[in-house]
This record gives structure tokens, C-alpha cells and sequence, in this order.
């Protein structure tokens, strides 16, 4: 190679950088926002991508028209589902003191479920749509399985939070009350369980199937939700417990849960941007219509990274059955990770519509 040449992968910024492990070199003066991007996705832009042939520079793809509603969708269906399943959890294979898990769990799954309707609705724009889709069953089409799983979910978490409210005697002692107390809430809550799984996954499997590049590059879109779904659950819940004076014992076994659920997300959430590789620098970067400061400050860093570090202190210190459950540090984690669990589905969403308007990303994608 003659000395004048370039190569196609080096970026030709200075002349003394870091090695990604793509082969780019990476400028020495880059932001840590970029060092952070080159690092979890393996990639670095290159001076040969602005040669890449588009049609005059018009994006390829028709940009998505998710709004906020979306977002916030999203987001209170993966607590609706999360919670459901821990309450399951804790029914089925629980102790006796882990009923007021269950009881939690159920509610706040009903409590979290009642917006969805509404907003999925306000989305569509006209509720005759949202109706019009329950006309037909396709299995593969995400939106209609997820129209019905939403719905079937719905039916369960209903059913079982109203057996809860019966047992609680919130209901009174008449004939009706004690009919619905009898009704088997655990095996009502096995297939509910499996919707729920269903319904905090199922979005991220929707996005996934669309041609942005940023949802569609790599597959592990829908396991992340499912697993972020688990951990702002757990952190909801144990929220509510250690206000509400639970055992320490209880709130112990949701801490341990909670650190799990966050280990597995950060594991796969790493996993889908190395796997997205070009595909991912709208999420991760920090150039012009990128959203790395808002990933890397509340979704990663602050919502996963920080409480997952602060709760593996927690669980190595002393035993919590001789402390007390409310403790400052506990209601910060749970609320940091409900915050980078909302953040997750904010900045997806965002970065994908600045996805769809990358000519060059999306022809080079439709290539692999």
C-alpha cells in the first residue's frame, strides 16, 4: 500500500488514536460518549461511509410516527407484566410472608395495566381502530398478537387482583365476596404468568420487525424489554413493600431478584449493540441527532450500571433480617432503576426515528 493511501476502515481524524476492535482508530481527543460507543459496539464511523451512494440524500425509510404515548405504553406494560410475574412467583413458590408480595404484585399489575388501553388508543387516533384489530388473529403479525395479548392479559390481571381484593376482605363477607375468594387464584395465574412474560417482550419484538436499522439489526430487542421489564417490576414493588413497613426478610428476596434482573439486562442489552454494531450509533453516539448523553447518563449509567453496583454492596453487607427494610439506599435504587427503565424505552424510541432517517445506515443494513 503507497503511503498517500487510506485505509478504508481508519478514520483519518489524528494522527494517533486507540484501536477498536473492528480495527478503526478512534481519535485520542474523543468525547467519553464516543470512546463508550466505539467500546460497546465495535464501531467507529469511517471516512469511507461519506462516499456511500444514496438517492440524494433522502432517507430510504418513512420515519415512525410513535409519540409519547408509545413511550409511556411501553413502559407501564412492562411493569403490568413484570409485576404480574413476580406475584405469580411469590403465589406459587413463595412463604407464607412472601403472600404480601403476591398481594402487591397483583395490584400494582392492575394498577399499571389501566393506562394502556388508553394510550395504545389515543396512538391509533380513532378507538374504532384499536376494535378493528381485534377482528382478526394473525400469528405473524406482531401488532395483532400483541393487540391480543394485551387484551387476554388484561382479562387475567383483572380476574386475580379482584380474587386478591375478596381475600383481603375489602370486598365485605356477602355470598358474592366469598364466591370470588374461593375461585384458584394460583392456577389462574399460570397462564397469566405466560401472557405476562409475553406482553414485556412483545414490544421490543414489534420494533424488531420493522426495517429500522437501529430495531431490526439485531434480535435481542425483545429479550431486552422482558428482562428490563423484571427489574423496574422488582424495584416498583420493593419500592411500595419498604414504604408500607414490609419484613426485611421479604424485601431481601426482591433486592436479590432485582440485582438478577439487572445483571441479565446489562448482559443482553451489551450483547444488542455489539450485535447492531453501525446500526446502534444513533442510540449510542454523541454526533448530531445521536442520543448517547441521555443512554449513557440514564439508561445505562445511572438506571442499570450505578443501582446494580450500589445493590451488590448492599447484598454483601450485613444480613438484611437485622436491618430494617426502609432504608434511603433502597428507595434509590428502586428509584433509579424505574427512571433508566422509563429512559430505555424513551431513547429507543427516539433514537429510532433518528434511525430511519440514515439513508446510508439503512441501505448498508439492507445489504447484510
Amino acid at each position: 500500500m503507497k503511503e498517500t493511501e487510506i485505509p478504508r476502515n481508519v478514520v483519518d481524524i489524528a494522527p494517533t488514536g486507540t484501536a477498536a476492535s473492528n480495527g478503526v482508530v478512534v481519535p485520542a481527543g474523543s468525547s467519553l460518549i464516543e470512546q463508550l460507543a466505539t467500546f460497546s459496539t465495535g464501531y467507529a464511523p469511517t471516512a469511507a461511509e461519506e462516499q456511500e451512494v444514496t438517492y440524494y440524500e433522502y432517507p430510504a425509510l418513512k420515519q415512525p410516527t410513535w409519540r409519547w404515548e408509545i413511550i409511556w405504553y411501553f413502559f407501564f406494560g412492562g411493569l403490568a407484566a413484570g409485576c404480574y410475574v413476580i406475584a405469580s412467583i411469590a403465589a406459587l413458590f413463595g412463604s407464607p410472608e412472601d403472600r404480601r408480595v403476591a398481594r402487591t404484585g397483583y395490584y400494582l399489575s392492575l394498577l399499571a395495566l389501566l393506562p394502556c388501553p388508553p394510550l395504545l388508543i389515543k396512538d391509533l387516533g380513532r378507538p374504532e381502530r384499536f376494535l378493528n384489530m381485534l377482528r382478526i388473529f394473525k400469528v405473524k403479525s406482531p401488532m395483532s398478537m400483541g393487540t391480543w395479548g394485551l387484551v387476554s392479559f388484561s382479562f387475567f390481571s383483572g380476574i386475580t387482583a379482584v380474587i386478591q381484593v375478596a381475600r383481603d376482605g375489602i370486598l365485605g363477607d356477602w355470598w358474592g365476596a366469598r364466591a370470588l375468594s374461593a375461585l384458584p387464584q394460583k392456577l389462574i395465574a399460570l397462564p397469566g404468568a405466560l401472557l405476562g412474560v409475553f406482553l414485556g417482550g412483545y414490544t421490543g419484538v414489534l420494533l424488531a420487525s420493522t426495517s429500522v436499522p437501529l430495531w431490526s439489526r439485531s434480535k435481542l430487542l425483545g429479550a431486552v424489554f422482558v428482562s428490563s421489564a423484571m427489574s423496574t417490576s422488582a424495584a416498583l414493588i420493593t419500592l411500595v413493600l419498604r414504604i408500607s413497613g414490609a419484613p426485611a426478610r421479604v424485601v431481601h428476596k426482591l433486592d436479590r431478584l432485582e440485582w438478577a434482573a439487572m445483571l441479565i439486562e446489562m448482559t443482553e442489552l451489551f450483547t444488542f449493540l455489539r450485535q447492531s454494531g453501525r446500526a446502534a450509533r444513533p442510540l449510542v453516539g454523541d454526533g448530531p441527532g445521536e442520543h448517547g448523553q441521555t443512554f449513557w447518563r440514564f439508561v445505562f449509567g445511572g438506571g442499570i450500571a450505578l443501582p446494580w453496583l450500589l445493590q451488590t454492596i448492599g447484598l454483601l453487607g450485613p444480613r438484611r433480617e437485622k436491618r430494617r427494610s426502609l432504608t434511603i439506599g433502597g428507595l434509590l435504587i428502586s428509584a433509579l432503576v424505574l427512571v433508566g427503565g422509563y429512559f430505555l424505552r424513551r431513547t429507543m424510541i427516539e433514537a429510532g426515528h433518528s434511525s430511519s432517517r440514515d439513508a446510508r445506515t439503512t441501505l448498508w443494513n439492507a445489504k447484510k
